[in-house]
């Protein structure tokens, strides 16, 4: 089994996904879109993960919409797709939903609240996680909702067993965080849930995420034929 990484920009990379994969034994391939190569082939992919970036899924790039017909592809052939904060509105538009600029931007260490989930089993009544968004989607036709916060509704879904799409970052590590940081501070505009770079540096990621990232993980990885979690 190969899981395809799709990965958007330099500074938003597969950080704590990456190394799920390498403790479980997973074979992985990064797709370096952001340096012009190509998506992978539907029939060549076992298992499709879609990573964030800054670009709008609302904007009118051919790319986005190639990326968007190998999600549905995928989807229809069964198999596991997962994506966080853009891979996440990136599913949510493949799947019908619409796709819009929320009231405040989120970004740092904020709280979610999580919601009863037959699919996914029994999860922590809040978890605080990273943000880094303006956009938000919408809940697909037949998706279960599995997180919100008190602005955004829907943090994250699953669809049919084997689709999460997530609006904020499981995957987040110290080193991940510090490239967005890097990379894109000015998008912290000081606004009622953004908050600062300090604030944000000085945070300790929560264990939790990383416990429940590779169970997410695990749970999408068995939807694969002759694969265990």
């Amino acid at each position: 089994m190969e899981i395809a990484i799709l990965q958007h920009v330099d500074f938003e990379g597969p950080a704590e996904i990456e190394n799920w994969c390498r403790q479980t034994g997973n074979e992985y391939k990064v797709y370096r879109l952001f340096l012009g190569e190509s998506l992978p082939k539907a029939d060549e992919t076992d298992f499709l993960v879609i990573l964030g970036g800054p670009m709008s899924v609302l904007d009118e790039l051919p790319w986005l919409e190639w990326e968007r017909q190998l999600i549905r592809t995928l989807i229809s052939q069964g198999k596991p797709v997962f994506g966080v904060c853009l891979g996440g509105q990136q599913i949510a538009k493949a799947l019908g939903a619409d796709n819009f600029q929320g009231e405040y931007r989120e970004a740092g260490w904020l709280p979610i609240r999580t919601m009863g989930s037959k699919t996914v089993g029994a999860l922590p009544e809040e978890l605080v996680v990273f943000h880094w968004h303006g956009e938000q989607f919408g809940l697909p036709e037949g998706a279960e909702r599995l997180f919100a916060s008190d602005i955004c509704p829907n943090q994250g879904f699953v669809y049919n067993e084997n689709v999460i799409g997530l609006q904020f970052h499981f995957e987040s590590t110290q080193e991940s965080v510090e490239s967005i940081l890097q990379n894109d501070e000015a998008f912290l505009d000081g606004s009622t849930y953004t908050q600062t770079a300090a604030e944000i540096r000085r945070y300790p990621i929560p264990a939790s995420n990383r416990e429940l990232l590779y169970r997410l993980l695990g749970r999408l990885k068995a939807t694969v034929p002759d694969c265990t979690a």
